[in-house]
């Protein structure tokens, strides 16, 4: 359980970068002025978002999955290992035991390097809907994130995903990621099957004698984190998800890889938002850095012209340059759009 603190980051794949060309990110005109002025993205903790599930999903989901493998396994050892097998509760109970020691050693802080906190930031890709949505965005998440007069920023994914590794080396993440997220709607063995084969195969390897058998951590960190209930589809999500490094967990592994961790690197701020008392980390504070804003959408609702002018003016001063297309319609308010 321990290699669990010590997963490479994971900052994006190329097959994410290439079907998801342009990231948007819908949202009300309070939190655009924020994104815009301070040239950062803020990320809310998991147990602070629309769904309830966030990363607990995989917790229910996982044991069944990963029990008839188990199963198989043990099928092939000898008959003392069978007969012990069935004795303590099969594949069913050894499941459930291995996902909620992953979890415990995890999320619920019950390992020597303290708990790994997620923090998620929230895009939609509209890579495979129609170019009206493309231009104007969908309803469900102008009504749903942007409010009545709201804005979308559309972001140019391969930037971000160069930013996020700036961001990587500039302090110590236990975990960065941009990829889009799986949704419930199949099983879970079919959604992450490397997860589910890597979790069944740790039971193998303990039964020929490795000790300490990895548990799949890297695939565990990826399928609980991207795993959102089905019901949420038609958000189409891509996030990034940011763990934080901690003291606790920058000893620990300085202490086990004290030739490769650098110790030296800051810690992410954990910040507390004054409207909400709610916890966020701000990615990208203090780097310098232009976020890759493509254009702004102009949300529908009242006061459209007026909306686009304070965006305007809000990104040309902020910005050497105004080079931020502004796209203000006409929307359709009677297109049936997802």
């Amino acid at each position: 359980m321990n290699k669990i603190a010590n997963v490479e980051n994971v900052v994006r794949s190329v097959d994410t970068l290439s079907r998801h060309p342009e990231l948007y990110h819908y949202t009300n005109s309070k939190a655009f002025e924020g994104i815009i002025t301070s040239k950062t993205l803020w990320y809310s903790h998991y147990s602070q978002m629309t769904d309830d599930k966030e990363i607990q999903l995989a917790r229910g989901l996982l044991p069944a999955a990963v029990a008839p493998r188990m199963n198989g396994i043990v099928e092939t050892f000898n008959r003392e290992i069978r007969r012990k097998w069935k004795r303590f509760g099969g594949g069913d109970q050894t499941a459930r035991d291995l996902v909620n020691s992953l979890y415990g050693a995890t999320y619920d802080g019950k390992a020597p390097y303290s708990v790994m906190a997620p923090y998620l930031f929230s895009f939609s890709t509209h890579a495979h809907d129609t170019e009206f949505d493309r231009l104007h965005g969908i309803r469900s998440q102008w009504e749903s994130y942007a409010g009545p007069e709201g804005f979308c920023l559309v972001f140019d994914a391969k930037e971000v995903a160069s930013m996020l590794k700036q961001e990587g080396n500039a302090r110590y993440w236990a975990w960065l990621m941009l990829e889009p997220v799986r949704y419930a709607d199949m099983p879970i063995e079919e959604i992450f099957p490397e997860l589910v084969a890597g979790l069944a195969e740790t039971l193998r390897q303990f039964l020929l004698g490795v000790r300490e058998p990895e548990a799949a951590a890297r695939d565990f960190l990826i399928g609980t984190t991207l795993l959102k209930a089905a019901e949420y589809k038609s958000e189409r999500e891509v996030r990034i998800v940011a763990v934080p490094g901690t003291a606790k967990l920058a000893h620990y592994a300085a202490k086990e890889y004290p030739t490769d961790f650098d110790a030296k690197a800051p810690l992410p701020e954990i910040k507390t938002r004054e409207d909400s008392n709610k916890n966020y980390v701000a990615l990208f504070d203090g780097l310098g850095l232009q976020l890759p804003i493509k254009r702004v959408i102009i949300g529908p609702g009242a006061r459209r012209d007026e909306r686009a002018d304070f965006a305007r003016a809000l990104c040309s001063s902020r910005r050497r340059g105004n080079n931020i297309a502004m796209r203000i319609g006409p929307y359709d308010t009677k297109r049936t759009a997802n």
